[in-house]
């Protein structure tokens, strides 16, 4: 029997931007989560970097049922490299598109 692996994405805002396009800043940002979450949990959430629609938003996508760790996790982490950061997830769901709607609607409104 074949299962479906079921993610979930995270939308997150950051205070100030940073390019995680960039190999050297999405080590560092993957590097605290492990440290935060531990590395068992870490392990098993399987964050990957799945957007990034700006400077200052990105999109994570993870197993289903690890999202609250991610969340707290990121609420944790303080500096970025050399860069002091405030991270901050604005929605959890299950599909990328539904996210790049909500991000759509936040830039149109601010």
């Amino acid at each position: 029997m074949i299962y479906r692996r079921k993610l979930r994405y995270l939308l997150v805002e950051s205070s100030m931007p940073i390019d995680l396009r960039n190999r050297g800043a999405e080590d560092s940002l993957m590097h605290e989560l492990a440290k935060l979450m531990g590395e068992l949990e870490y392990f098993r959430a399987n964050v990957r970097l799945a957007a990034q629609p700006s400077d200052t938003f990105f999109i994570l996508s993870l197993n289903r049922g690890y999202e609250q760790s991610l969340t707290l996790a990121l609420t944790f982490v303080k500096k970025l490299g050399e860069k002091q950061i405030g991270l901050r997830t604005i929605r959890t769901s299950g599909t990328i598109k539904s996210l790049k709607d909500a991000y759509a609607k936040l830039t149109r409104l601010s």
